[in-house]
């Protein structure tokens, strides 16, 4: 049961991201994948003009004009501090962190001309959650591996040259593993894969206004239920996360050939969330969360020389938590972003780096005395991005 309850922690604290790994993606903060997306802040629905458009807004593939394949990956490190601070039994802290690499995200494109309209069929693998935990001391050690992926087809058109729709497929598929090792007595070891298995499917749906100067996107990603099937004592059950739908909206802005701006904001009503329990059959509103918003703001300078182009990226980002800390205090991290690239013939090499920062102090009588006892947490994440955009010359 404690490690049952452990899996519903870590799952509900890192559905996110639509992206990824633990540390990047707590506080359900899904967003799209890509250094060069990272790196201008994830203020990239408005923009979606590359392969990795599938993950924020599939309308952006109908800008590609030839075939075009992508690869991300990621590698996060994450430090936990916390504080307490007791008026009848004095001060205690602790401290831990996480880190590895991730494979996150990879996509293929293909356009092709239907009459006078633009079409692009593409295809995406997409790490949404990643489960991965490590924590040891001299008597034991604890490992969870695995994770939530997502496989996406999707379509793209150019309605008329100042629209385009798309949409994708998200087919949801995962699996948690857990290992325990006892080293003091071998005898308490468990290794146990395919521990829960997840599934869902939802669909993301998209439009692109583009102007002279300008482009305005909006994506509306479908309510989904993600089940989690697992086994106890010999009887498999079925729970359920019931999540509502979601909206992103974007606007990106060149003011010359070289400079893009771009701003997202993206609403979750996360309040609607319900969670069905198998084993009570019964279903439970999850009111005492809240409704949340996210703004990412970034933008793309071209430098151009002999030998190709090098873009320089900056940007911005919330990180809304849905639950308030401890019940009281809404809290929103904050994640400062900037990246590097180059473009040489048709390859597209980029690097982004975020780094993540949250901050918790509560004030209360936690221990009874009557006295209020102070409480202080903090997160800092460390994320480098790298990701490779292979475009392809049409076929004949």
């Amino acid at each position: 049961m404690k490690l049952r309850i452990a899996v519903l922690i870590v799952l509900l604290f890192s559905f996110v991201a639509l992206e990824t790994t633990f540390g990047q993606d707590t506080r359900f903060n899904f967003i799209g994948s890509g250094a060069r997306a990272r790196g201008m802040g994830g203020a990239f629905i408005g923009v979606a003009d590359d392969a990795t458009a599938i993950s924020w807004n599939p309308a952006g593939l109908a800008t590609l004009e030839k075939p075009e394949a992508s690869a991300v990956g990621i590698y996060t490190f994450d430090k936990y501090t916390e504080k307490w601070t007791f008026s009848s039994w004095g001060p205690w802290d602790g401290e831990s962190s996480q880190s590895h690499p991730v494979f996150s995200f990879a996509s293929v494109a293909f356009p092709v001309v239907v009459g006078k309209s633009n079409v692009v069929f593409a295809a995406a693998y997409q790490r949404l959650i990643d489960f991965y935990y490590q924590d040891e001391d001299s008597s034991w050690s604890e490992e969870v591996k695995g994770g939530v992926d997502a496989i996406s087809p999707g379509i793209a058109i150019q309605v008329i040259p100042e629209l385009s729709l798309g949409a994708s497929v998200n087919i949801w598929t995962g699996h948690y593993d857990y290992k325990y090792t006892d080293k003091v007595n071998p005898t308490n070891n468990e290794d146990e894969k395919d521990l829960y298995k997840y599934s869902a499917l939802n669909f993301n749906i998209g439009l692109m206004g583009h102007f002279e100067k300008a482009k305005i996107g909006a994506v509306l990603k479908t309510p989904v239920t993600i089940k989690e099937k697992y086994t106890i004592t010999g009887t498999d059950y079925a729970d359920e996360y019931r999540f509502p739908l979601v909206l992103g909206f974007g606007v990106s802005f060149m003011p010359n050939e070289n400079l893009t701006l771009a701003a997202d904001y993206e609403i979750r009503p996360f309040s609607k969330i319900k969670f069905y329990d198998d084993i009570t059959d019964t279903t439970y509103d999850m009111d005492h969360w809240q409704d949340i918003s996210q703004v990412r703001v970034g933008l793309e300078y071209l430098i151009v020389q002999d030998f190709g182009v090098l873009p320089v990226r900056l940007g911005f980002r919330t990180e809304p938590w849905i639950q308030k800390a401890w019940g009281e205090e809404k809290v929103t991290g904050l994640v400062f972003t900037g990246g590097l690239g180059v473009i040489v013939g048709n390859i597209w090499f980029d690097a982004a780096y975020e780094l993540g920062l949250t901050e918790v102090k509560n004030d209360d009588d936690w221990d009874g005395d009557g006295t209020n006892d102070e409480l202080e947490f903090k997160q800092t994440t460390h994320n480098i991005m790298v990701s490779a955009v292979i475009h392809f010359e049409p076929f004949q």
